[in-house]
C-alpha cells in the first residue's frame, strides 16, 4: 500500500506510522531508509492523530507545530507533508497514513479523496490483523499455556498453525491420580477449521472428564457427527487416560495413527488404531485399547503436519525416536519436534503432544 501510495502521488516516501504515548512506530514505508521509529516530538503523524483530521501542510519548514522536529531540521528536511489519520475498529485514532516530500507541494480535492481512501485501505488491514491477533490468542488460550509435572508424569505441547490459527488441538487435564491427555486435528486449515477444532475440544473434554471411554465417543459422535456431516469435514482424534501410579493407559485412536511409545534407549512402537475419524461413521464403536507406560518412556502424539517434513512414515517415526534420545524432558522432545515446523514453512498445521512417565 505504502509503495502504491509513493507511485500514485509521485513523492519521496510514503509510510504507515502508529503512534503511542512516546514514539512513532513505522510499520510500513517506502523510500525512508528503513526507518522503524523516532520519538514523538519529532513524529509529524502524532500532529496528524492529535487533531484527528486529515493535516496537509505545503511546505513543512515555515510550519510551526514542526519547529524543532528533526525530520525538519536534518540535512534532507521535510517540506511537503500530508498525513490522513488511521484509526481502530473502536475509533480511536491511532496513527498516519502520510506522504512526504524534500519539495513544496499541494494536493488537489481528488488526490485528497485518493489518500483519504487508501488511509481506509490501511484501516480495513489493520482491523483485520487485530481480529486475527485476538482469534490466535483465544485459540492458545483454549490449549495448556505450560507443561504439567506430577511425581511421577509430566506432559508437553506445541501447536503451530500453517496460518494464524488452525484446526489442531491438544489438552491435557489432571482427574484424581489419572492424566487425561488428546490431540485432535480438523480436516482443513483456517478459521472454519479452528471453529470445528474449539466445539471438537470442548465435546471431547467434557464428555471423557464423566463417562467410560466407550460411553463418551458414543456421546461425542453424537454431538459431533451432525456438525461435521453438514460441514463436510472429519476430526481425528487420540485420547489417552494414565494413570499416574501404575502407568497403565487407555486410549482411543479416531482415525488418527501418530501415536508412539518412546523408550529411552531408542526403540519404539505405534499404537494401534481404534476405527475411523469422527464424523465417518455415526455409528461407529471405538474400540479402547490398553497398554502400559514404563518409567522411562514418552507417548508422543503428532499430528500430520509433522510428516510433511520427511520423506514418509517411516522416517518421520525413526526421527522422533532418535530425537527423544536427546531429550531429558518432555519439554525438550516437544521443542526438539517443532523445530521442523518452525524452520521449514508448513503447510499444514502441525501439533506434538509427549507424555513422558519419569524413571
Amino acid at each position: 500500500m505504502v509503495r502504491i501510495a509513493q507511485d500514485v502521488f509521485s513523492v519521496k516516501a510514503a509510510a504507515v506510522n502508529l503512534i503511542d504515548a512516546d514514539r512513532q512506530f513505522t510499520k510500513a514505508e517506502a523510500g525512508l531508509d528503513g526507518l522503524v521509529h523516532a520519538s514523538r516530538t519529532d513524529s509529524l503523524c502524532a500532529r496528524t492523530v492529535e487533531q484527528d483530521a486529515p493535516l496537509i501542510v505545503a511546505d513543512a519548514v515555515t510550519e510551526a507545530r514542526f519547529a524543532g522536529s528533526a525530520f525538519i531540521t536534518g540535512e534532507d528536511p521535510v517540506r511537503f507533508y500530508a498525513g490522513h489519520p488511521l484509526h481502530a475498529p473502536g475509533g480511536e485514532p491511532v496513527g498516519s497514513l502520510c506522504l512526504v516530500d524534500s519539495t513544496p507541494r499541494e494536493l488537489d480535492a481528488r488526490e485528497r479523496r485518493i489518500l483519504a481512501e487508501m488511509a481506509g485501505w490501511v484501516e480495513r488491514e489493520l482491523a483485520a490483523q487485530m481480529e486475527q491477533d485476538r482469534a490466535e490468542q483465544i485459540q492458545q488460550m483454549l490449549m495448556p499455556r505450560t507443561g504439567l509435572s506430577t511425581p511421577t508424569l509430566e506432559a508437553a505441547g506445541r501447536c503451530m498453525p500453517a496460518r494464524f490459527i488452525g484446526g489442531d488441538c491438544y489438552d491435557w487435564v489432571v482427574l484424581g491420580d489419572e492424566v487425561q491427555a488428546m490431540v485432535t486435528d480438523v480436516m482443513g486449515k483456517g478459521i472454519p477449521a479452528a471453529l470445528l477444532s474449539a466445539s471438537a475440544r470442548a465435546v471431547l473434554r467434557g464428555t471423557f472428564q464423566y463417562n467410560t471411554a466407550p460411553e463418551a465417543m458414543k456421546r461425542a459422535a453424537g454431538a459431533l457427527t451432525p456438525l461435521l456431516e453438514e460441514a463436510g469435514a472429519f476430526i481425528t482424534a487420540f485420547l489417552a487416560r494414565v494413570d499416574t501410579r501404575t502407568g497403565e493407559m487407555g486410549y482411543i485412536d479416531a482415525g488418527h495413527g501418530l501415536a508412539l511409545i518412546l523408550s529411552p534407549d531408542g526403540t519404539h512402537r505405534r499404537l494401534a488404531s481404534s476405527g475411523p475419524p469422527l464424523g465417518v461413521l455415526a455409528e461407529w464403536t471405538w474400540q479402547v485399547h490398553t497398554t502400559t507406560l514404563l518409567p522411562g518412556q514418552t507417548l508422543l502424539v503428532v499430528s500430520d503436519g509433522f510428516l510433511d517434513f520427511f520423506d514418509d512414515l517411516q522416517a518421520a517415526v525413526s526421527t522422533a525416536a532418535t530425537l527423544n534420545t536427546l531429550a531429558t524432558t518432555a519439554e525438550e522432545l516437544v521443542a526438539l519436534c517443532s523445530d521442523y515446523a518452525a524452520s521449514a514453512g508448513a503447510e499444514d498445521d502441525t501439533t506434538v503432544l509427549a507424555l513422558r512417565r519419569t524413571p
